[in-house]
């Protein structure tokens, strides 16, 4: 008996230590952060930092800095809403969808005469229903291209009444608009990129205005149980669009892969990983085939990667993944820890290297930070959340 005991003792064990090697090392310690020593904002005095409270830059999960106009874009809808209404994350209450998310365009030179320590800023007006998450841009010397992701409910083709989305789950667009000139209010429609392959897209990067990547969060899974496993199992992707030859899948295999940027020197592609951590690294190929040249081991789960004016990539991360998600259902009450990145290639391009910035252990004056943009020009950072009721604008404190 002690011997059949034996045998039978020695498989499992070894296949508890390749299942904790394989998954559940990654998500005790690196995306729900067990153990982790989380620092308070007042360990990082390089920066100053300071809420804007504004009841229209609420819940902005997206941002994105046009250089040439000295523009901030953002992404924002309603704190209580997303917590109905939000289908990267399985809530599809269409109910409870907010009915007023706004594209903000904000002139970061412009303080706003007030004491709220905000900036001037405008909402855009755009035709159509818009449920926003993802937001890029591409600057121009007469307009602004914006590329947003847009989770519009699913609705029945013949009727056009909406359906069951806890079964079907959203239906997600790419939308183009152009904003011309920079200054002006109203965003014309381009285009509407709908494709079998554009599931549960999360982020865009541009290659210039007719061809992109995108990121699917989830893969192919809208709704249902294989959307909930796929951060487990590993079921995202990148996509790949043009104008002229509709889209396909470029990278598999993925784990809740987030906001991704393109190096427009390299053309370099950065993914990050909301479900594993760290940031995949691919090269794009002739046929815009995405080859992974690296992987930047970040122990934190990443969100959205924004790049500054001199190339350095910026990375809002989650240092306690289940305060986040709790805090999804109080939006308005305490904030959950956040923490930022910065990344950066090595001297002569061999790797990358990368170091926290800032953290706030009790969410005292950063947001559930789910993206940061850093303006290379002034040093300051701006800091959003998807349900956050605040943005925040970090200062480099003078010496």
């Amino acid at each position: 008996m002690a011997n059949t005991l034996f045998k039978l003792g020695v498989p499992f064990a070894l296949l508890s230590a390749v299942l904790y090697q394989l998954i559940l090392k990654d998500a005790f310690f690196t995306t729900l952060g067990l153990f982790r020593t989380v620092q308070p904002i007042s360990d990082f005095p390089a920066y100053r930092c300071r809420r804007i409270e504004d009841p229209v830059l609420q819940a902005c999960e997206d941002m994105w800095f046009s250089e040439r106009s000295r523009q901030l874009f953002l992404a924002c809808s309603d704190p209580l809403a997303r917590k109905q209404w939000l289908p990267a994350v399985g809530r599809l209450n269409v109910s409870g969808r907010a009915l007023d998310d706004a594209i903000i365009a904000m002139n970061i030179d412009i303080p706003k005469r007030d004491r709220k320590g905000g900036y001037v800023y405008r909402i855009l007006d755009a035709p159509g229903e818009l449920h926003l998450l993802g937001l890029t841009g591409v600057d121009g010397e007469h307009g602004i291209n914006l590329f947003l992701v847009n989770a519009k409910p699913s609705v029945d083709p013949t009727t056009g009444d909406i359906i069951d989305n806890a079964r079907t789950g959203a239906n997600q667009t790419i939308e183009r608009f152009v904003l011309s000139p920079p200054s002006s209010s109203e965003l014309r429609p381009i285009r509407t990129f709908s494709h079998a392959n554009i599931t549960t897209p999360n982020r865009i990067a541009t290659l210039g205005l007719n061809a992109f990547y995108f990121t699917n969060d989830h893969g192919p899974h809208k709704a249902g149980l294989q959307h909930h496993l796929s951060p487990i199992r590993g079921t995202g992707n990148v996509g790949y669009c043009t104008s002229a030859k509709g889209c396909r899948t470029v990278a598999t295999d993925l784990t809740f892969p987030n906001g991704l940027i393109r190096d427009p020197k390299d053309g370099y592609v950065y993914v990050p990983s909301t479900g594993k951590g760290g940031i995949h690294v691919y090269k794009p190929l002739e046929d815009a085939s995405l080859e992974k040249v690296g992987f930047i081991d970040i122990p934190y789960p990443v969100d959205n990667l924004s790049q500054d004016a001199d190339g350095v990539i910026w990375a809002a991360a989650f240092p306690k993944m289940r305060a986040v998600l709790s805090a999804f259902d109080d939006p308005l009450g305490p904030t959950p820890p956040s923490t930022i990145l910065r990344v950066w290639r090595k001297a002569g391009g061999e790797g990358w290297e990368w170091e926290k910035v800032l953290e706030d252990a009790r969410g005292e004056v950063l947001p559930a930070t789910t993206t940061v943009v850093h303006d290379a020009k002034t040093g300051r950072l701006f800091l959003s959340g998807v349900f956050s009721p605040f943005v925040t604008v970090c200062e480099k404190a003078r010496i």
